[in-house]
């Protein structure tokens, strides 16, 4: 039959802000009530000099060894293991071969940011015919809503619209 994993994109120091901060609790309270149906392991962008967004953009926050780049504090207790990129997709070969030893059957998306790192993980999983979900909800953006919305329209574009649902329909799809 497979297990469930939870997967938490990001939730590092770096990308909580005012459009981001509420995701903490939210996520928190999601995984208390799924907790004992789901294998929950995170990821983090780990920002350094030959990352595009450093070559291109000369983004320097969230940099190899600095606080920024940290998993929020709140959530590091319920993830089973972090997994370190430093593309915008954590689908490499070390989540892969999470996904293959664990048996894992679906795989939920929540973090940030719903425009980049949930995005193109998304589709890569989609693409190598895993099956997944974003929980919108459980998503967000640090450049604000009007991204968020934008990357979930995409989203729904590409890997379909019933792979983009609430924390209440995962919830069921989980638990019941």
């Amino acid at each position: 039959m497979g297990k469930i994993l939870l997967l938490i994109i990001d939730m590092q120091n770096g990308f909580i802000n005012n459009f981001t901060a509420g995701l903490v609790g939210k996520i928190l309270e999601f995984h208390s009530r799924v907790n004992a149906n789901v294998i929950t392991a995170g990821t983090r962008y780990v920002n350094h000099k030959h990352t595009a967004c450093y070559m291109f953009e000369e983004w320097k926050s969230c940099m190899e060894g600095s606080e920024e780049a940290e998993t929020v504090p709140a959530l590091r207790g319920c993830m089973m293991r972090v997994f370190d990129k430093d593309k915008y997709s954590c689908w490499n070969a070390e989540l892969k071969t999470f996904v293959r030893e664990h048996e894992i059957r679906k795989i939920y998306f929540a973090g940030v940011n719903t425009g980049c790192c949930v995005l193109n993980s998304a589709l890569d999983c989609y693409n190598d015919l895993v099956d997944c979900a974003v929980i919108e909800d459980l998503c967000g953006s640090t450049s604000g809503t009007e991204e968020h919305e934008a990357a979930l329209t995409v989203l729904r574009s590409c890997i379909t619209p019933g792979r983009v649902i609430t924390s209440s329909r995962a919830y069921e799809e989980i638990v019941v």
